[in-house]
């Protein structure tokens, strides 16, 4: 056996040493080294009890959350991105549709980015979306400073029953591209 592996290792040293090589000319190498970042951007589960209210008895028709948006504080990152793409996954095991609405906001409030009204079917669990901005197109962006996502329940004949467990769980991912 030893004398098996001495003679790979000495095959395998021959054609590595006796190997054709040319000299590198690095004026021709094109080589792209623009940097592409994703990071979890917005993710949250919702139950059955966070679109009741059990005190009065009522449904909730509509959750709104609004976090900051850090993304884009440093200058070298707004004067780098050129693109940004969301991915959203949502998984809905409620037997009523949703209505997401996805809205980016600079530090005074104004709107700079509204992104498509998603629409979750009832027991869709495999809802898949992709969003993305040309900063050329759409230079506001990179002025976002907050994100609000709103969850809407759509309206039926029938009250959400507190007591049969039913959830919504929404994923997102943004993917950054820079030209360095």
């Amino acid at each position: 056996m030893n004398i098996y592996i001495k003679s790979v290792v000495t095959i395998f040293s021959l054609c590595f040493l006796m190997s054709c090589t040319d000299n590198l000319n690095f004026d021709e190498i094109n080589l792209n080294v623009d940097p592409i970042i994703t990071v979890p951007l917005i993710y949250f589960d919702l139950d059955q009890d966070d679109f009741f209210n059990s005190s009065s008895g009522t449904e909730i028709p509509t959750i709104t959350d609004i976090s900051d948006f850090r993304v884009f504080e440093s200058s070298d990152i707004r004067n780098e991105t050129i693109k940004t793409v969301f991915d959203f996954e949502i998984e809905n095991r409620f037997d009523r549709s949703f209505e997401v609405n996805v809205v980016f906001f600079d530090g005074n409030d104004n709107i700079t980015q509204i992104i498509p009204a998603l629409n979750i079917v009832s027991e869709d669990l495999d809802y898949v979306a992709t969003y993305s901005i040309e900063i050329a197109t759409s230079p506001m962006f990179l002025s976002s400073r907050k994100v609000s996502v709103e969850v809407k329940l759509s309206p039926s004949s029938s009250q959400i029953d507190p007591n049969i467990y039913q959830t919504i769980k929404f994923r997102s991912t943004g993917t950054f591209y820079f030209s360095i």
